[in-house]
């Protein structure tokens, strides 16, 4: 196909070429003799030299123009087809990789989960009313981990449905691009309504190693994530710690059955230590200006456990903003008259953020 795309560009030079052609198949008339001047009359200037068109030539230029446009024609038609058929495999495949559905019309049959959907009522409230939750900085996005045939997409729209969303997307190719922006443009469209989207398998993208989907997949999330109305779920059969997809969701939801590999906490160095213990202060401070008290425990305490667990100063900010979170939840359900974080809070959401090594048989 290249070759005839080169052919194609050779005619296209030559049918330009065409009207240069026919501006020299012109003839020129000499100008009529004139009698010569008496003395002292005035001089008339010569007329111009008349042109005509040779009726011959200009009838074999405009053969050659017909025969040129039919020949352009014939050759540059592979390649409009060519074009045609690659737009509509993309579009198929689009139509193949996404869908659309309406909340209220999913019927999910979920069993054997409700002690998990009752431990993550904070943030399915956080869904629901993402206004009341606005001045909290967390991401909405939720990795949820488990084996094969484990429920994790009926999870997710249980999830939907308890925060009454209206629109459910889910892309079921997170490794097409085209996918993605698909998806990016649905969800801007639907700026005016609560919105999921969902991303099963997602660690298959990841796992190929093809830095450009992971750079599309890394944008979609986190310029959907920050958006008050969307909440962003992605499913996956294995996890490493403090790997790209592992740093991509700020929350983890681990489902029974695999098998969770105990991982050793990474080295830190005294310097490093030192900034993540300032990190820490930093965000636990900005918790008690938004109105959180520490109960049960001390600064001490709470700066001890959470520096006991991380690696970098984005599981800090995760940690203490799901502290904020379950805080405001149980404040607003009457459970406690202030937004006081607990140690059981403390550690909910350590075990949320930081996940050992997961991987599904």
């Amino acid at each position: 196909m290249p070759q005839t795309r080169w052919i194609a560009t050779v005619l296209f030079v030559a049918l330009s070429a065409v009207p240069l052609l026919a501006q020299t198949t012109r003839s020129v008339t000499p100008p009529a003799s004139q009698p010569a001047a008496a003395p002292h009359a005035v001089a008339v200037p010569a007329t111009e030299p008349k042109v005509e068109p040779n009726p011959y030539l200009s009838l074999y230029v405009e053969e050659a123009l017909v025969l040129s446009t039919a020949i352009g024609a014939i050759v540059c038609a592979p390649i409009l087809i060519e074009f045609l058929v690659e737009r509509r495999k993309r579009k198929e495949h689009i139509a193949l990789s996404i869908e659309v559905t309406s909340v209220e019309s999913l019927k999910p049959r979920l069993a054997g989960l409700d002690d998990l959907l009752d431990s993550i009522a904070d943030l399915i409230d956080r869904a629901q009313h993402p206004k009341d939750y606005q001045t909290l900085r967390v991401g909405n996005e939720i990795l949820i981990i488990g084996g094969h045939l484990t429920g994790k997409k009926t999870l997710a729209a249980v999830i939907a449905k308890r925060a009454e969303l209206d629109r459910l997307i889910t892309v079921y190719n997170p490794r097409n691009p085209d996918a993605l922006a698909k998806a990016k443009s649905i969800i801007t469209r639907y700026r005016d309504e609560k919105v999921m989207l969902l991303l099963p398998s997602i660690d298959l993208a990841f796992d190929q190693d093809d830095e450009e989907i992971q750079a599309e997949l890394e944008a979609l999330i986190e310029s959907t994530s920050g958006l008050a109305n969307v909440l962003v779920i992605g499913t996956a059969t294995s996890l490493l710690p403090d790997s790209a997809l592992d740093n991509l969701f700020g929350i983890k939801l681990v489902l029974p059955g695999p098998a969770l590999i105990e991982t050793e906490k990474r080295e830190m160095s005294p310097r490093a230590n030192r900034v993540l213990e300032a990190v820490c202060r930093f965000y636990l401070d900005e918790a008690r200006q938004f109105g959180c008290v520490l109960s049960r425990i001390t600064p001490e305490q709470f700066e001890a456990r959470v520096m006991s667990a991380v690696t970098n100063a984005a599981e800090i900010e995760d940690i203490v903003t799901l502290c904020e979170t379950t805080a405001l939840h149980r404040r607003r359900i009457g459970k406690s008259d202030k937004l006081a974080i607990t140690p059981d809070i403390l550690e909910t959401s350590i075990s949320r953020v930081i996940v050992s090594q997961v991987k599904a048989d």
